[in-house]
């Protein structure tokens, strides 16, 4: 892509488009604004691809980015600050299930998802956002590290707070 190659970068495009809008979605819950901002995204490197330095991890370059995009272009727009907010619980519900489940909808099993969605949403915003790269995306540390702008070790330090305050929250529900 560095050299100009249009089929290099349209891999790129079609690789990441949809995790990156699907990231910012998490943000933004505006989809028109989050394509705009990937599509953005995509020409700023297009137009700079000879001085950009090969990234150690593409996937979190990228969602860095978008990130960043994301936050400068809702302030220009004037999204609430709640708009910029991760939602976890719809990832959690849009989890994947056999077909057969659909049909036994299990009153145990959707009071069990409810507390689940529950404590993810009392997170707070960046321990939410480490969790939902961490398992979400299946980024590593390092990315998660680039993409947010922090160093690995406060990765690792907001995922433990994060699991000590879901350890604590979810022994005070009971089941």
């Amino acid at each position: 892509m560095k050299a100009g190659s249009e089929l290099a970068f349209s891999k790129i495009v079609k690789l990441y488009f949809r995790p990156l809008a699907n990231y910012g979605f998490r943000f933004v819950r505006d989809e028109e604004f989050i394509n705009d901002c990937v599509q953005e995204v995509f020409i700023e490197i297009w137009k700079r691809r000879e001085r950009i330095s090969v990234p150690d991890s593409v996937k979190a370059y990228l969602l860095s980015s978008v990130r960043r995009k994301l936050y400068r272009e809702s302030s220009r727009q004037k999204f609430d600050a709640a708009d910029f907010e991760l939602d976890l619980a719809n990832d959690a519900s849009l989890s994947e299930e056999p077909f057969e489940w659909a049909w036994i909808n299990d009153e145990q099993e959707q009071q069990i998802q409810a507390k689940v969605n529950a404590v993810l949403d009392e997170l707070p915003r960046r321990q939410r956002e480490v969790v939902y790269l961490q398992y979400f995306q299946n980024m590593s540390r390092d990315e998660i590290a680039e993409t947010m702008g922090i160093n690995p070790q406060s990765v690792s330090n907001l995922l433990q707070a994060a699991f000590k305050f879901i350890r604590t929250r979810w022994n005070g529900l009971s089941t």
